[in-house]
């Protein structure tokens, strides 16, 4: 009686594992996994996925040029009145006294400059509100005054 037992279960399993492993070739070959034969879907397909890779590879943060004009302060505690404005949102480290920050230009989000500096290698937005920084560096250094409002590095050094 145990033998027989034995053999229902084991080939119960036998026919569930065969259902599941045909159910996972159909599932890979509807879903594109399995790629199809005839040269014309095939160059369609390397085709968009080298779209994607390029579109993917065209991200990048801005030129060191550009983050440079970005003004930089030094901290002081008294000109930061808010208790939020004295935390860097990337590293979450409090500013203390004589740091260099960074000014985003539009937003006015503060960063320390090393923070913000590598953040914007890879990226061209604010860290927090996602504001552009292309567009709005690019109206500045059209507007008159605006080697009046960067901090000189000679500034800096008190």
């Amino acid at each position: 009686m145990l033998g027989s037992g034995m053999n229902l279960v084991s080939t119960i399993i036998g026919f569930g594992m065969s259902a599941i492993f045909i159910v996972f070739i159909c599932a890979r070959m509807m879903c594109g996994r399995i790629r199809p034969s005839n040269s014309r879907a095939a160059a369609l397909d390397v085709e968009l996925w080298s779209e994607v890779e390029q579109a993917e590879h065209s991200i990048h943060g801005l030129e060191p040029q550009v983050v440079d004009a970005i003004p930089s302060i030094k901290y002081h505690q008294e000109s930061f009145h808010s208790k939020e404005d004295t935390q860097c949102s990337i590293c979450l480290g409090e500013y203390e006294d004589k740091e260099i920050l960074r000014v985003m230009p539009a937003c006015l989000h503060s960063y320390h400059r090393c923070c913000i500096d590598s953040w914007l290698q890879k990226h061209s937005t604010c860290p927090i509100c996602r504001c552009s920084l292309n567009v709005t560096l690019e109206t500045r250094a059209t507007s008159p005054s605006a080697s009046a409002r960067q901090v000189h590095s000679s500034d800096l050094s008190e």
